[in-house]
This record gives structure tokens, sequence and C-alpha cells, in this order.
């Protein structure tokens, strides 16, 4: 069964990244759909990870929308929700071979492009290898604008090697971006202080209700400049600040940012984009679904995290 439909438009017309800048925001919300519909077809004749790729199509187009990862440095954790990348690094022609003999990996590789930095495949490596590149360019001066971005889920953040990288992220760097991917799961539901410090952050109600009303009073505002959009973010800060007790992450010197919505493309750009333009390391927590826009996969991401093959009907 092949993995392409002629359904497909936008996203065989995407050879790199590069090609995401000609596209509305309409489109690349219709891109998202098609590569959801990609990822469905080939899970559904070959088992293959599966829900968390779902979980992060948004945020791949975005993060790559807003960086150029020839120059800039991207790091997935783990990897095994690398598939969107790939589908939008050249590699869709290719899409079908993945995770055969002499086909595509399912997992981040550098013989395969160069927007593929490292064969990963441990879970909590990617804040200290994003980390230690950044690190380099600052001490060799050799490019003071190149970004390095770890995206890390919940699952794979209490690593200590994640915290060792956090702890030293401060003196060590000043274009470190961690996308924490919060999809409340890692193959299985995460336990522990740390996930249950992520949920306070992504459900108290007081923090997210004050920001929808001062999303709502802002979106009235013409013509916002980036010294107000600074200064906004310094009271969104201040205000969260106050309501949640002290950050962890903000007490470790980096900047915090979120919790954020990682399934609206336009938001995520716009997140993206601020922050890009913070002096420092930077943390921007991303709410997403695991297995989203497929309903299964939402109401059994355990299952569905590699599920054996299925037959596709009636839009599931």
């Amino acid at each position: 069964m092949s993995t392409k439909t002629p359904d497909h438009s936008l996203l065989s017309e995407i050879n790199s990244p590069q090609d995401l800048s000609k596209l509305s925001l309409p489109q690349l919300e219709q891109l998202a759909t098609e590569m959801r519909d990609v990822l469905c077809n080939l899970v559904a004749c070959r088992s293959a990870h599966f829900a968390s790729n779902l979980g992060v199509v948004e945020l791949c187009i975005a993060l790559h929308d807003t960086f150029d990862f020839l120059h800039d440095r991207l790091i997935w954790d783990t990897g095994h929700q690398i598939y969107p990348h790939k589908l939008l690094t050249g590699r869709y022609a290719q899409f079908d071979t993945i995770r055969t003999q002499g086909g595509l990996m399912g997992y981040p590789n550098p013989a395969e492009s160069d927007y593929d930095l490292f064969m990963t495949g441990h879970a909590g490596a990617s804040v200290s290898t994003a980390l230690g590149l950044a690190s380099g360019d600052d001490l060799l001066r050799a490019d003071e604008g190149r970004h390095s971005v770890a995206v890390i889920g919940d699952g794979a953040f209490p690593s200590g090697v994640v915290f060792e990288a956090l702890n030293n992220a401060r003196r060590q760097s000043e274009k470190l971006l961690v996308v924490l991917n919060d999809n409340q799961m890692s193959i299985c539901p995460p336990v522990g202080g740390v996930a249950d410090y992520l949920d306070r952050l992504r459900i108290n109600p007081m923090y997210t209700g004050l920001k929808d009303e001062v999303a709502k009073i802002l979106s009235k505002v013409p013509l916002l400049g980036d010294p107000t959009e600074r200064f906004l973010v310094q009271i969104k800060e201040a205000a969260k600040a106050g309501l949640s007790g002290g950050m962890i992450f903000e007490d470790m010197g980096l900047r915090y940012v979120g919790p954020i919505d990682g399934h609206n493309i336009g938001l995520l750009r716009k997140y993206l984009n601020m922050v890009r333009k913070i002096e420092g390391p930077v943390l921007l927590h991303v709410v997403t679904e695991k297995g989203h826009g497929f309903k299964p996969a939402t109401e059994d991401p355990v299952l569905f995290h590699a599920p054996p093959q299925f037959e596709r009907s009636h839009d599931r």
C-alpha cells in the first residue's frame, strides 16, 4: 500500500523547508492534514512509531518555517518522532521505504539528509547535545546568530542528563532553545514530581485564564512593535511568576515561555519568532496531544505508540 494519494497536492511540492515560506497559514494547516494522512497510510500497512509523530506535525512545520536548520541546529530527542521532519526535508518521495531494508531509517540519519545531525535513539540526550553545539559556537564565536534547538518530550524531560544540561545552560550558551513537547505521555503516562509540576503549569486556571484575557485585549491593539512585545512578555512573565509561586526554570537561569497550544501553527510561529530574539537560553513549553488528528490514537495512545497493522475506514 502506498502512503501517497492525489490529495497530497501541497506535500508533493515540498522539496525542502524553504518551500514553506511560499504557503499561507491556511495552506500550512492543509499541509498538516496531508502529512497526517501519509502517516496514517504508512502505519496502516507497516508497524512503525505513530502517535508521537501525529502529535508533532504542527510543531515541526512551525520550527522549519521559523528557523533555517541548514544553518541553525535541530535535535529531536529520542528520534522516533522524526517522520514529519523527514517529510519536510526532501524525503517524501522515499517515504514508502521507511523501516524497510535499504530504505529510510525510522530515526534521524545524517547519511540521508543534512537536516539530520546525529543518529539518535536514547531518551534525554537532546538538551545536552544542543547545549554542547551552542557552547562551541559561543567559545569560537563562529556565528553568534546561530541557534541550537532541542525538542524533548515530557516523558524524557525528567532525565538526569537533561537537568545537568539545564543547570549549565545559563553560563554556557546564549542561543539555546529547549522546546518541551508536553503531551502528558511517554510510551505510557509519566509519573513523578516533574510530571506533577508540569501538570500544575499546564492546568493552572488562574494563569491560563489571565493569558486568554490578555490575548483578547492585545488582539484589538494595532501595530504592536518589538519594544511593545518585549514589554508584554515582561508583564506576562511577572504575572506568571506571581501566580505560580516562582518558576524552577527561571530560577535555573532559563527564560520560561508558555504553555502554548502545540497544534496552532500561527501561534507557534509567533512564539518561535519571539523567543529566537531573546538573549540567553529559553525553554518554550508546548502542549500537544499524542495521536492528534486520528481518533483511535488519541483514545488509546499506548496501543498506537507503535501499533500493529490496521485497516483504515470511515476516516479512522
